[in-house]
């Protein structure tokens, strides 16, 4: 599977903090039954669960979701992701009266067909997060993720839900955790080509990736997350005065330095809870905590459970039954 030509804006600092993050966030994924459309047709949907993700393999159409102030014209090769639970049109013409998306994919037919097919069709699925704390990190995303065919990601991003596709409907041995692993690449590309668009992230960890201060104190933290970091430390790293620092991190990231430092921790201590043999106390040390009994205290407290619990609770397989449409 190859790689997108060159990324001259994006460091390899700001990269290795994104590998960090994507790396951290286990997606429970399914596949969706596609779409074969012809004619004048208009489908209104649910609101999903989770990040819905697209592919258009043939054909063009309008998206239209609830809340945004203009409809999207989507093309053959275009690939998008919802990333909030708001419900969501598609169709050659949004004028019409919709069609319900449960009527149309009621059936027992994959993909589901409008009008006898073969003029559109589309392939998909659905993200979900196995913590609290992985679904955060996608909130400083814009509603609507759109990746045109042209773009360098999207070639990647095809490839990628092609055989995550593929691995979804054969059980083949590996099968699971090659599915994580292209769930995990799709994310990665989307999150590319918005870092290189011209478009500006909502605050989140997303924008601290773009701005180029505070993307040093967010490699900082990331490189070192059990070290007892302090508000000085951090705004020495970004090159900057502690006050304009703290003011600036707020704004662009959305959170303190030190809450996001204590989120990080967290959803690194969940993932070494939940993919690990290591004990509560080994945990607590290295994600920076000396006292299990502190550490259990605040892991409780962003995440209502105890570390025992997590610890002791299964995850799902990467590819769920397939619960959403299109």
């Amino acid at each position: 599977m190859g790689v997108p030509n060159a990324l001259p804006k994006v460091s390899s600092r700001v990269m290795d903090v994104l590998s960090d993050i994507i790396g951290q966030v286990t997606p429970d994924a399914s596949v969706s039954a596609g779409l074969d459309a012809a004619g004048e047709w208009c489908i209104a949907f649910e609101a999903p669960n989770g990040i819905k993700f697209n592919v258009v393999t043939k054909g063009t159409c309008w998206l239209r979701v609830e809340g945004e102030p203009a409809p999207i014209f989507v093309a053959e090769g275009d690939c998008f992701l919802l990333t909030r639970c708001q419900g969501f049109t598609l169709g050659t013409d949004l004028s019409l009266p919709p069609l319900s998306a449960q009527e149309v994919f009621s059936a027992d037919q994959n993909p589901a067909r409008v009008n006898e097919g073969g003029a559109f069709s589309l392939v998909g699925g659905r993200f979900a997060f196995r913590s609290k704390q992985a679904a955060h990190l996608f909130e400083g995303f814009p509603v609507v993720v759109h990746v045109r065919g042209d773009e360098p990601s999207a070639p990647v991003f095809r490839r990628a839900l092609e055989q995550f596709v593929d691995e979804a409907r054969f059980d083949r041995p590996g099968g699971r955790l090659i599915g994580e692993r292209l769930a995990q690449i799709m994310l990665v590309e989307i999150v590319r080509s918005h870092l290189l668009s011209s478009n500006r992230p909502a605050p989140g960890w997303l924008r601290g990736l773009a701005d180029a201060r505070i993307s040093r104190a967010l490699s900082t933290i990331h490189a070192a997350p059990e070290r007892k970091w302090t508000l000085s430390a951090l705004s020495h790293a970004a090159g900057m005065s502690r006050s304009h620092f703290a003011r600036r991190f707020r704004d662009v990231v959305g959170v303190p330095p030190l809450g996001y430092l204590r989120s990080w921790r967290m959803l690194l201590a969940f993932n070494g809870l939940k993919t690990t043999q290591k004990r509560v106390g080994e945990i607590a040390q290295s994600v920076g905590y000396e006292s299990e009994s502190a550490f259990s205290t605040a892991f409780r407290r962003v995440n209502n459970i105890s570390p025992g619990t997590a610890q002791r609770k299964t995850g799902r397989g990467v590819f769920t039954e397939r619960s959403d449409k299109a």
